[in-house]
């Protein structure tokens, strides 16, 4: 028996139990039960009858589908080597032979070194003048900060001598001559009362002949003289107190403000000539820097003559435009801009396929999942993947859908894989349990939609419209439109 059949006759048994069952709740009579049971093997012949070859039926399950991705293969990494100096035009002297596997270190370009080994003799010969330079603005430097302490502390110590010398001026030469002075007034005063007192003592002595004139006229002599010395001692003391020292401390003051001011004028000066100095050192030194930079950069450039692989890979080349505007390979003797990529090299040992996947299809892929994979190159082996990403940037095909990038990378490599081989994949995605699901030739669709050719119990075919889901290379999910069981005809009558 069919599958076909099989599944008819289940229904059939199906549909007596449900007969027997409604007569025991109805109690029909046994008689019809009976006749019931005795047409439907009948029945169930003349159905079998009605149905074709190409007659399925909708059936419950599990669905696996699958993304198929066809693209091209590409290395899941690719380092690019060129000239590292920017904005500079070198010349190609050297390179790897395209098409050979190099390893880590392993020489890949040479550059023409010639123009930077010029820029490093001349860099370098300026570095040796202005190395002397900046020596000689440290040496003024440092002999300005010898001088400057030097007059500095010759200074300082003449503002404070000057200052120490008013200070005792003031509290002690002032007061003391002043002291001695108003002293010599006081002797000078009692000196004066002495000689007084001896004139007005021989005063009444001289009429009666007991003092003669001339002991007279000298006792009057000695207190002229000593009246005189008093008014000569009171005008020195005047002098002194008001003019004289005074004078002197106001002079001596001045000299003090002014020892402080040159003081002064001489710290302005020396940081100005010293702040001078050490920006003329600055200067010196970063010209000097500048040029040990460009000492610097000369070998740098180089050094970046030289180009080695930083991985392992195969070699090839970049195409450029010569003069003609042609596109051809590059090659010894051209030369290239800063920047120019001269070398590819894709790493052989990890690949991928870079395909693009329509956007219907979208909502079943995620990263990670299996992939199986076959080369056009290799079409005998069989190969596993893995679902790298999913571009989300779409582009729209010549029939107006869109499409979205995708990539797999390779679980294997071989030495044979070449970068732009056609590989072809399938990509696992998860499994749907327990949908209702046709072969895919039994669903067709027109401008109303996808249906199917319903086939009912009696074999009467009709148009049935239904709602799809997900789809593998074989079936179709089926979310509305049919039950289980349902029979659909491939073909319309």
């Amino acid at each position: 028996m069919s599958e076909n059949e099989t599944s008819l006759a289940e229904r059939l048994s199906a549909l007596v139990g449900r007969i027997r069952q409604r007569a025991r709740q109805h109690k029909v009579a046994a008689a019809g039960l009976a006749a019931a049971v005795l047409i439907a093997p009948w029945l169930v012949g003349w159905i079998f009858s009605a149905r074709r070859p190409g007659d399925v039926v909708a059936r419950r399950g599990t669905l696996t589908p699958s993304v198929a991705l066809v693209g091209t293969l590409a290395p899941a990494r690719s380092d690019s080597y060129g000239a590292a100096v920017p904005g500079v035009e070198v010349k190609i002297l050297w390179l790897a032979e395209e098409g050979t596997v190099v390893g880590p270190g392993d020489r890949l370009i040479q550059f023409d070194p010639a123009p930077f080994q010029k820029e490093l003799d001349t860099a370098r010969a300026r570095a040796k003048e202005l190395t002397g330079e900046a020596d000689q603005a440290r040496l003024a430097v440092q002999a300005m900060a010898l001088r400057e302490s030097e007059d500095l502390q010759e200074k300082r110590s003449d503002a404070e001598s000057t200052e120490r010398e008013l200070t005792t001026l003031v509290n002690s030469t002032a007061p003391l001559t002043a002291a001695e002075s108003a002293a010599d007034v006081e002797t000078r005063e009692r000196t004066l009362d002495e000689a007084q007192a001896k004139l007005d003592g021989l005063a009444p002595f001289v009429s009666q002949g007991f003092v003669s004139q001339e002991e007279y006229r000298a006792a009057v002599t000695r207190r002229d003289q000593a009246a005189a010395d008093l008014k000569i001692a009171r005008a020195r003391y005047a002098a002194l107190v008001h003019q004289t020292n005074p004078d002197l401390i106001r002079r001596k003051a001045e000299e003090a403000d002014g020892r402080r001011y040159n003081l002064k004028i001489v710290e302005q000066k020396n940081r100005v000539e010293h702040g001078q100095a050490e920006a003329a050192e600055r200067v010196a030194q970063a010209r000097l820097e500048e040029a040990n930079r460009q000492i610097a950069e000369a070998q740098s450039r180089i050094g970046a003559c030289q180009v080695t692989a930083r991985a392992p890979g195969l070699a090839v080349y970049s195409e450029v435009f010569d003069k003609s505007g042609e596109r051809r390979k590059v090659r010894v003797g051209d030369s290239v801009w800063g920047g120019t990529t001269v070398v590819t090299l894709p790493d052989l040992s990890r690949m991928q396929i870079e395909g693009r996947v329509p956007e219907s299809q979208i909502h079943l892929l995620a990263s990670g999942q299996k992939a199986r994979l076959r080369l056009d190159a290799f079409p005998n082996l069989e190969l596993t993947g893995t679902l790298k990403s999913i571009g989300s940037v779409g582009a729209s095909e010549k029939n107006e859908s869109r499409s979205f990038p995708a990539v797999v990378v390779l679980d294997q490599s071989d030495p044979r894989f070449r970068p732009g081989m056609i590989g072809r994949a399938a990509i696992s995605c998860a499994s749907l349990t327990n949908v209702l699901y046709l072969p895919i030739e039994a669903v067709h669709s027109d401008e109303h939609g996808p249906f199917v050719y319903s086939v009912s119990a009696l074999g009467g075919v009709s148009r049935r419209a239904v709602q799809l889901g997900t789809s593998t290379a074989q079936f179709v999910e089926v979310r509305g439109g049919l039950d289980a069981g349902d029979v659909v005809r491939t073909a319309g009558d």
